[in-house]
């Protein structure tokens, strides 16, 4: 009896086990695997994302050349520095005009996000101070109406070799949404000053709004 409990007490020292697991190496092994299992799953996640990331932020941006009478054309691998030409600059222009102007009481927080995020940083930052203290979306939101833009002339009044400076005569039509026989007509001049810059996936064109400013001329 001494020796069996000498050799059960030394088995027992040995192994740092308080009773024998006929199973318990098994068992341990495999935990281990699920360990591992998940640490492999975590780090191919990861790798996923980093390479979908890097692959969206460096891609070549597919850009919708317009030409002077409107025809639109799919150009796709366009090189980064290729130049924007004037249908562009235009296309771009009345995009933001009817975005920023367009007052539309469903849409103003979407119509809005799309204008800034067409401007410089900057001048997006200011913007958007200005959006905020003003209370501009809620009062929007409430005002019930939809807007129509027509435009009637665009101007390049200027053109140098980083920005172009445009004046765009419209006629903004407010209609309430709640009787659409109450509408109000204005004509403007707006004033734009863009900015060429490199392509990318967030500028497309090429271009950043640098400067806007709304001219009433009278009722139309």
């Amino acid at each position: 009896m001494s020796n069996l409990f000498n050799y059960k007490d030394g088995y027992k020292k040995r192994n740092g086990r308080l009773f024998y697991e006929i199973w318990g190496d098994l068992e341990a092994q495999n935990t281990a695997l699920k360990i591992v299992i998940i640490l492999m799953s975590l780090i191919t996640a990861i790798s996923l994302f980093t390479a979908f990331y890097t692959y969206k932020a460096n891609r070549i941006p597919v850009v919708i050349r317009v030409n002077s009478v409107g025809d639109a054309k799919v150009l796709r691998n366009l090189p980064f520095n290729n130049k924007t030409g004037m249908g562009e600059i235009i296309y771009f222009s009345k995009s933001f005009v009817r975005e920023f102007t367009g007052f539309n009481s469903i849409m103003i927080k979407t119509e809005l996000s799309r204008a800034l995020n067409k401007m410089s940083e900057d001048y997006g930052k200011k913007t958007l101070v200005m959006i905020i203290r003003s209370k501009f979306i809620n009062k929007m939101e409430e005002a019930g109406i939809t807007s129509k833009i027509k435009f009637k002339k665009i101007k390049l009044i200027r053109q140098t070799v980083n920005h172009d400076e445009l004046k765009l005569y419209v006629v903004r039509t407010v209609i309430s949404n709640s009787d659409t026989s109450i509408r109000n007509s204005a004509a403007y001049e707006d004033k734009l000053i863009l900015k060429r810059i490199k392509r990318s996936v967030q500028f497309p064109f090429g271009l950043e709004v640098v400067y806007f400013s709304s001219l009433k001329l009278g009722g139309a």
